[in-house]
C-alpha cells in the first residue's frame, strides 16, 4: 500500500514539473523536438545520426532525350545530434511531502521546473548562436525599427528558405525600440505561459510569431582584424554532408596573436551566397550578399597562424547534377581574405531568425533506477524522470528531476544573427 501511495505521489509530481517545465520554454517551443530512445548506447560516443534532406539538380533538354545526360546521385548527409550534461533539481522529501499534504505543489515545484528550464534554453540559445550561419544588420545595433525583423526575413526567403515554421527571437529591450512603432497591437487572451507572453507579433515579414526572451546569448568578438586562407578548403557536398561545418586554416592574423571567438562571424567576400534551390545569387539592397561563416570554437593564433579554425557553414561549390546542394558561387580559396563583422573585443547579444528545422532539441529517454521510487514522464519532446532517495547517513529523503538534453543543428543557413540597421 504504501508502494501505492509513493508511486501516486511520484506520479503527481511529475506531471505538476512538467506543465511548470514547459509553460516557462519560449524557444525550445519554435525547434524541432523528440524524446530518444534507445538512440543511445556505449558504443555512439554520446551522438546520434539523423538523415539529412536530399537534393537534385532537374536538367533541361529541348526533345526530353536524357541518354547522354548524367544521373543525379543519391547523397545522404546524417546530422549528428550531441548529448548535453544531465540538467537536475534536487528537493527534499520532506518539503515536498508537506506541499503535496497541503496541495501547494505550484508554489513548490514552480520555481524549481523555472530555473531547469531556463538551463536547458540558455545552453539552446548559445548553441543556435554558433550554429547560425546567416547574418542581418550591422553587428552591435539593437534591433529598433520593424525592417530590421523584416530584413532577416527577406534573407531567409531570398535564401529559399521553405516557407512556413519560421521565428525571430528578440531581446526584451528590442521590444521596447518596437513598442512605439507596433500597430494594431491587441491584447492577447492567451497569455496563460510563455510562449503566449512572449509573441509580440504573428505574421510577419513571413515570420509565423515574432517573441522576445531573456535567454539570448551572448558572445565576445576575438582581437583579431585580419587574416587570409592559407590553403583550399574542400569543396564538395560529400566533404561536408554530415557537419555542415568547415574547418579553415589562416595565415597573416593580425595581430600575430589574435584570436577568434565561438560565435562571432566572418565573411569571405568573393564567394557569394547563392539561393539553395534555384542556386541563383543572393541579393540584398546592398548588393550581392557574401557567405557567412560562424566561429564554433576559439582559438588563438601563434606567429599570425590558425592550423584549424572550425567554423559552422559550409561553403559547397560544384558543377552539373553535383551542383544540387551548393552554396556559393566559387570555391573558397588560399589566398582569400576574411571581413570580421563586430568591432574586436565587443561583446555581441544578436536576435536570432530561423526556420523550425534549423535545430533540434531532444531528450534522452533515462532509465528508471534500481532500488528507488522512480519514474519517467514524456512530455511534449522531453523526458523527465523524478525518484525518491534517501541519505540514512543525515536522516533525510529527497526528489530529484532529471532532463538530459540533446542537440543537433540541421542546416546551419536556416538560422540568422539578427541585428539592427
Amino acid at each position: 500500500m504504501a508502494n501505492s501511495l509513493q508511486s501516486n505521489y511520484n506520479k503527481k509530481l511529475l506531471k505538476q514539473f512538467a506543465a511548470s517545465f514547459m509553460s516557462e520554454l519560449t524557444i525550445a517551443k519554435s525547434v524541432n523536438r523528440q524524446v530518444l530512445v534507445n538512440d543511445f548506447t556505449p558504443d555512439t560516443g554520446g551522438v546520434v545520426a539523423m538523415k539529412r534532406p536530399t537534393q537534385y539538380a532537374p536538367q533541361r533538354t529541348n526533345d526530353g532525350d536524357l541518354s547522354a545526360a548524367s544521373t543525379n546521385p543519391i547523397k545522404v548527409g546524417q546530422v549528428i545530434g550531441e548529448v548535453g550534461q544531465y540538467c537536475t533539481v534536487l528537493v527534499e522529501a520532506s518539503q515536498t511531502e508537506k506541499a503535496l499534504q497541503l496541495d501547494q505543489l505550484d508554489e513548490l515545484l514552480r520555481p524549481a521546473a523555472i530555473d531547469m528550464a531556463i538551463a536547458v534554453e540558455s545552453e539552446l540559445a548559445a548553441r543556435m548562436v554558433k550554429a547560425a550561419a546567416l547574418t542581418s544588420g550591422t553587428k552591435g545595433t539593437l534591433i529598433n525599427k520593424w525592417s530590421d525583423v523584416a530584413n532577416a526575413g527577406a534573407l531567409m526567403k531570398q535564401a529559399g528558405l521553405p516557407e512556413g515554421d519560421k521565428y525571430a527571437v528578440i531581446s526584451n529591450f528590442e521590444e521596447v525600440n518596437l513598442a512605439d512603432k507596433q500597430n494594431a497591437l491587441g491584447v492577447n487572451p492567451d497569455v496563460t505561459d510563455a510562449w503566449h507572453t512572449a509573441t509580440v507579433r504573428e505574421r510577419f515579414a513571413g515570420f509565423d510569431r515574432v517573441l522576445t526572451s531573456s535567454n539570448l546569448a551572448q558572445y565576445t568578438v576575438g582581437t583579431a582584424t585580419a587574416a587570409t586562407l592559407s590553403a583550399t578548403p574542400a569543396s564538395t557536398y560529400v566533404a561536408y554532408k554530415d557537419s555542415y561545418q568547415m574547418t579553415l586554416a589562416l595565415s597573416g592574423v593580425t595581430p600575430a596573436t589574435g584570436t577568434f571567438k565561438a560565435g562571432q562571424q566572418i565573411q569571405i567576400a568573393a564567394s557569394k551566397l547563392v539561393n539553395f534551390r534555384n542556386r541563383n545569387i543572393v541579393r540584398s539592397t546592398a548588393g550581392d550578399v557574401p557567405i557567412t561563416l560562424t566561429v564554433l570554437e576559439d582559438a588563438t593564433a601563434s606567429g599570425g597562424v590558425i592550423a584549424a579554425l572550425k567554423v559552422s557553414g559550409a561553403a559547397i561549390f560544384e558543377s552539373g547534377v553535383d551542383a544540387a546542394f551548393n552554396t556559393v558561387t566559387r570555391q573558397i580559396q588560399s589566398g582569400d581574405a576574411l571581413v570580421f563583422l563586430g568591432t574586436a573585443s565587443s561583446t555581441q547579444t544578436p536576435a536570432l531568425a530561423y526556420h523550425k528545422g534549423f535545430f533540434g532539441l531532444g531528450s534522452v529517454q533515462l532509465p528508471k533506477l534500481d532500488a528507488l521510487d522512480s519514474m519517467v514522464m514524456n512530455h511534449e519532446g522531453f523526458s523527465i524522470r523524478v525518484h525518491k532517495f534517501s541519505d540514512g547517513k543525515a536522516n533525510k529523503s529527497f526528489y530529484r528531476y532529471d532532463i538530459l538534453p540533446t542537440f543537433a543543428c540541421f542546416n546551419p543557413f536556416w538560422g540568422v544573427q539578427v541585428s539592427g540597421t
